[in-house]
C-alpha cells in the first residue's frame, strides 16, 4: 500500500504561545516550549465537530483525485457524532462518494492513524478495494478545562485526509498490535458514556464549562502515560523491526506519535535512536491525537525530509494504553 496524498484541515482559531500564558514568567515559558515543543495550537469553535474539521481537506483531496474511485472510507476520532449512525457514513454521504464504497468508524485514539492503515491492508486482500480514504478529525480542546494548563497547551485540533492507493506488487508491512489496561487510569475521558452519562452534579459542576458539559473532561497522568511509554514502546519497536525483518541500521526515519518532546526524547534514548532519524514536529498545532502521526509524515515530507525507498517506522501509542504500528516505504508521486 501507498500513502497517496495526506491533506491538512485546521481550525481558524490559533493560539500562540507566549509569556503572558505562563503568568509572565519567561523561564517557565522556555522551559515549555523545550520540555513539550507546542508553539502554536489550533483551535475548535465550540459547537464545531471532528467530522466538521475534516471536511475541507476531503474535499481539497476529492479536488485532486476522483471521488468514484474511492473504494472504502475510514474516519478515526475519539468524537463522533452520534451513537447511531455511524460518522463514516454521514461524511459518506457529504462527500458525494459512489454507494458500493464502504464505510468504518475507528475510535482509537493516538494510534488510530497506524490502526486505520492495518484495516487498510486487510481491506486490500479484496480485489475490488483499490483505493481508500482515511479521514482523521480530533478536538481535543473541548474536553479540557480552562485551567488546565498542562492540557490546554499541550492539545490542538486538526483534521486530516489520506489517500492510500494498493500498489501492483504489495510492499511488505507487518503491523504490530498491543494494549495494556493498567493505563485506563492514565488517560480517559469518564464522563458521558454509557457507564457514566452525565448527571445533574456533573453538569452542576462545571456551568462555566460548557465544552466539558457537551464532551466530558480530559483527565490525563502523564507520570504514568511516561511509564507506559517506557514499559512497552522499546519492545513495540523492536517488534516491527523483527516482524518486518530489518535492522535498526536499514531504518532511515522514526515517526512516532507525536504525544510530547519529552515523550518523543524518551523514546529515543531508551531505543539508542540515531537523533536524526526523529522526527519531531509538535512546535506547529501541538499534540492532535490520531491526527499527529499523518500531520508529521506530510510536513517532514514537505521539508525534503524523505527520498524514495525509505525505511519509516511509524507507531502510535496512548489512551488504552493501547499502541499500533508498522514498516512503511516512502514512494514519491
Amino acid at each position: 500500500m501507498k500513502i497517496r496524498e495526506i491533506e491538512i484541515g485546521y481550525p481558524e482559531n490559533q493560539h500562540i504561545l507566549s509569556p503572558p500564558d505562563f503568568d509572565g514568567d519567561e523561564a517557565v515559558y522556555r522551559q515549555f516550549l523545550h520540555q513539550v515543543g507546542v508553539e502554536k495550537r489550533y483551535l475548535s469553535e465550540p459547537g464545531e465537530t471532528a467530522s466538521d474539521l475534516v471536511l475541507l481537506p476531503a474535499q481539497r483531496m476529492l479536488e485532486k483525485l476522483p471521488a468514484e474511485k474511492v473504494d472504502f472510507l475510514i474516519f478515526s476520532s475519539l468524537t463522533l457524532d452520534f451513537k447511531t449512525p455511524t460518522t463514516s457514513s454521514v461524511l459518506h454521504h457529504k462527500l458525494g462518494l459512489k454507494k458500493n464504497c464502504g464505510v468504518m468508524d475507528l475510535p482509537f485514539g493516538c494510534a488510530g492513524f497506524p490502526m486505520a492503515l492495518s484495516m487498510v491492508k486487510g481491506l486490500f486482500s479484496n480485489p475490488n478495494i483499490q483505493n481508500v480514504l482515511i479521514l482523521l478529525g480530533e478536538i481535543p480542546s473541548q474536553a479540557i478545562h480552562s485551567e488546565d494548563r498542562e492540557l490546554k497547551f499541550l492539545f490542538g485540533d486538526a483534521g486530516v485526509a489520506v489517500w492510500v492507493e494498493k500498489e501492483e506488487v504489495e510492499k511488505e508491512s507487518n503491523f504490530v498490535f498491543g494494549n495494556d489496561g493498567e493505563g485506563f487510569n492514565y488517560l480517559n475521558v469518564l464522563k458521558g458514556g454509557a457507564k457514566f452519562p452525565f448527571d445533574e452534579t456533573f453538569l452542576l459542576e462545571y456551568k462555566n464549562e460548557p465544552q466539558i458539559q457537551r464532551q466530558g473532561r480530559i483527565s490525563m497522568d502523564g507520570l504514568g502515560i511516561l511509564k507506559m511509554v517506557l514499559k512497552h514502546v522499546p519492545e513495540a519497536v523492536h517488534s516491527i523491526l523483527e516482524t518486518n525483518k530489518v535492522t535498526a541500521e536499514e531504518i532511515d526515519h522514526y515517526l512516532f506519535h507525536q504525544a510530547s518532546n519529552l515523550v518523543l526524547n524518551t523514546i529515543q534514548k531508551k531505543c539508542n535512536i540515531p537523533p536524526e532519524k526523529m522526527i519531531y514536529q509538535m512546535n506547529d498545532g501541538g499534540n492532535t491525537v490520531s491526527c499527529s502521526i499523518p500531520i508529521a509524515w506530510k510536513k517532514a515530507e514537505l521539508e525534503g525530509r524523505f527520498k524514495p525507498g525509505d525505511k519509516i517506522v511509524i507507531l502510535g501509542f496512548g489512551v488504552g494504553f493501547s499502541w499500533c504500528g508498522t514498516l512503511l516505504r516512502y514512494e514519491s508521486i
